[in-house]
């Protein structure tokens, strides 16, 4: 009951005062929407045990519509199961499975958050924060050094000019890049970061600084194929030529709200401790996990390309066809070294991705 009235006041807060979710990271904050989570989310169901399962309040978003998934299908039949079908990491299957070598987890944090003793979204994630916990995981919403579309355009005529985002920040955060007429077929772009509100506050370009103004400007001044910084020194764009009046560009740049460190590929080993092993056991020749018939054994994780001294590695990571990474168009495919080590995630991605390398994988 506790749970229950806290997640009532919460709601409820956050539909009086929106302003309060301006602690969360994008999308989670106003700009994807007005911040009061019941908008979307259904947040939880409790089961016959009087667990709570947050599932369903991820999946309302995080489904099979493409307008609401930002790009991840979270349909049931995508779960993983071992040897059958599926391209994600399971969200609600038991959290131990010996015969696919995941034990009881060595984290009480983790440990607490299952229901019914199954996984769900909230045993890795936690959606009110994504502190970098693991900085090569930074997301963005729309592809790095890739012309992109307009979002949409307001005055209902949208031009044809695309925009590049050319880098990001290491803070997560949310744009809005909205097109204004500067008069003569020149243009201006001002920001926004809460865009989801009903009246959206902007910044204005003036005096070399981004201040805050109003949606009339004044904005940056485009120049077609010229970057520009926008209020993060670290965010850059472009635009391939001069954009209709109107356009808009929304985006955000994020970290998938680990709920603890996954530097090293940790969180894998928390359920899946027997699996960490570097060359010296995987070869069973650790005195302290000798073969016997009973103990798992895998490909070494933690260690370097040819760290075993034997000669036996590549030089160079190879792609599926054979050539040298990156040998072909598909890079979902390719092999990643984390730190320069070989990790689970060298070959593993945890969500969106199957198991055949020949086929492209929305990443």
């Amino acid at each position: 009951m506790r749970k229950l009235w806290l997640a009532t006041v919460a709601a409820v807060l956050a539909a009086l005062l929106p302003g309060i979710t301006s602690a969360l990271d994008a999308p989670h904050d106003a700009s994807f929407s007005d911040g009061a989570c019941e908008r979307c989310h259904g947040l939880f169901v409790q089961t016959a045990t009087g667990d709570y399962d947050y599932n369903n309040g991820c999946t309302t978003c995080h489904d099979a519509n493409p307008s609401l998934s930002f790009k991840f299908p979270w349909r049931s039949t995508d779960q993983a199961q071992p040897g059958v079908t599926g391209n994600h990491h399971s969200w609600s299957g038991q959290a131990v499975n010996t015969l696919h070598g995941s034990t009881p987890s060595t984290s009480t944090t983790l440990q607490s958050t299952l229901v019914d003793g199954r996984l769900q979204c909230v045993t890795c994630h936690d959606p009110h924060t994504s502190v970098p916990a693991d900085p090569a995981s930074k997301h963005t919403s729309i592809p790095l050094n890739t012309p992109v579309d307009e979002t949409g355009n307001a005055l209902g005529a949208g031009g044809t000019a695309q925009m590049t985002l050319v880098s990001v920040g290491s803070s997560p955060k949310s744009f809005r890049l909205r097109v204004l007429d500067a008069g003569g077929g020149a243009r201006s772009v001002v920001i926004s970061h809460d865009f989801g509100l009903a009246t959206p506050s902007w910044l204005n370009y003036v005096g070399g600084a981004w201040v805050v103004g109003t949606l009339a400007g004044p904005g940056y001044a485009i120049t077609p194929g010229a970057n520009i910084t926008l209020d993060d020194p670290a965010v850059v764009v472009k635009f391939s030529a001069a954009p209709a009046p109107g356009d808009f560009w929304d985006f955000y740049f994020a970290f998938p709200y680990l709920r603890f460190t996954n530097v090293n590929d940790s969180i894998c080993s928390v359920c899946h401790l027997e699996r960490s092993m570097n060359h010296v056991r995987a070869r069973g020749e650790d005195t302290n996990y000798l073969p016997n018939g009973v103990r798992r054994f895998s490909h070494p994780v933690g260690v370097a390309l040819n760290a075993n001294g034997l000669g036996l590695d590549a030089a160079a990571i190879a792609d599926a066809n054979g050539l040298a990474q990156p040998g072909d168009t598909n890079a979902t495919n390719d092999l990643v070294l984390r730190s320069g080590m070989v990790q689970c995630t060298t070959c593993h991605a945890v969500h969106n991705a199957d198991s055949n390398s020949f086929t492209t994988d929305a990443r």
